[in-house]
């Protein structure tokens, strides 16, 4: 048992140093003024607006089988579950002084759930990471809605009443719903192959992409101000132990490894997943606190590459 932890931790620990290196390099090319603001947002319209989902439509499209899979309606809901834990907790955590700390809210529970786990899910399991990839679309799926409304509400300090239906109803929701039809109504054995290769050829370059734009956000957070240690500890412990110690047990609890090995293993990396970059942009965008969110951001990647390894170690031996 022992031996089984320290190889897992060894193996997913150097899976995500080699993710993190590549955004490593986006972070020292916007540190050094290579690369500019400008730049960074351009990537990432391209991501959100073309590669991203050209990849969910193809993985959804080639991978999603409702007859082997029928339940994978529920993935969606596991997406909203996790954030629902997260924000509960993280209420709990800072109810004294909520009305000011709001804003730290979504750092605490709503997680990385693309750009972070694509690149590792790709480096851990290469052999099944059209599935793996399927799997986390589809908590996508269920995340991205609540993510560019619940959290641009509690992350910028704007109103309720300035959500529209069209601040999350995205191009990746909508390939989700795309290929998810497609698959339904059997269309997807209609689409002219050369097509369907254009548009996975497409895709293919969304996770190196999207890992450096991950590390260009990060290496653009300044470094004057620091979170109070109170504060730090509240997000942390919510996010690396809270989240993932109850997604545990529910898994457990409902005999999830055994039913599907691999999907356990996507909702555990999503359960521990660093937060979202997007609550950044949401900052950027809209307004907020952005050196405080920013700061705490930067400490969780941090985090990450020792509680992400511990917690697959864990559960490898549970």
């Amino acid at each position: 048992m022992t031996e089984i932890f320290f190889t897992t931790l060894s193996s997913n620990t150097l899976a995500l140093i080699q993710v993190l290196l590549i955004a490593l390099i986006g972070a020292l090319l916007v540190r050094t003024r290579v690369f500019k603001p400008a730049d960074v947002k351009g990537l990432t319209m391209i991501v959100i607006n073309v590669l991203l989902p050209s990849m969910i439509f193809s993985k959804i499209v080639s991978s999603l089988n409702t007859q082997a899979f029928p339940l994978w309606w529920v993935l969606p809901l596991v997406g909203v579950g996790l954030i629902l834990i997260g924000v509960g907790f993280a209420v709990l955590f800072f109810l004294r002084d909520l009305s000011v700390k709001r804003s730290l809210l979504p750092i605490a529970s709503m997680q990385n759930a693309g750009y972070l786990a694509l690149p590792l899910g790709q480096a851990i399991y290469p052999q099944h990471f059209d599935l793996y990839a399927l799997y986390t679309f589809l908590i996508i799926m269920g995340l991205n809605p609540i993510l560019w409304s619940v959290g641009k509400f509690l992350s910028t300090g704007s109103q309720l009443l300035e959500f529209s239906w069209k601040q999350f109803i995205t191009p990746p929701f909508i390939a989700n719903l795309l290929g998810i039809a497609f698959v339904l109504s059997g269309l997807n054995h209609s689409i002219p192959k050369i097509v369907f290769n254009a548009i996975e050829l497409t895709g293919t370059a969304t996770v190196p992409i999207a890992n450096f734009i991950l590390g260009a956000v990060l290496g653009g957070i300044s470094l004057k101000v620091w979170p109070s240690f109170a504060d730090t500890i509240r997000v942390l412990g919510v996010k690396f132990l809270i989240i993932p110690l109850i997604t545990v047990l529910i898994m457990l609890a409902l005999h999830v490894r055994e039913a599907n090995s691999l999907m356990s293993d996507v909702i555990l990396i999503q359960a521990v997943s660093p937060p979202a970059i997007a609550i950044l942009i949401q900052i950027r965008n809209y307004g907020g606190d952005a050196q405080k969110s920013g700061s705490l951001m930067l400490i969780s990647y941090l985090a990450c590459v020792i509680v992400i390894p511990v917690w697959m170690a864990v559960w490898s031996i549970i």
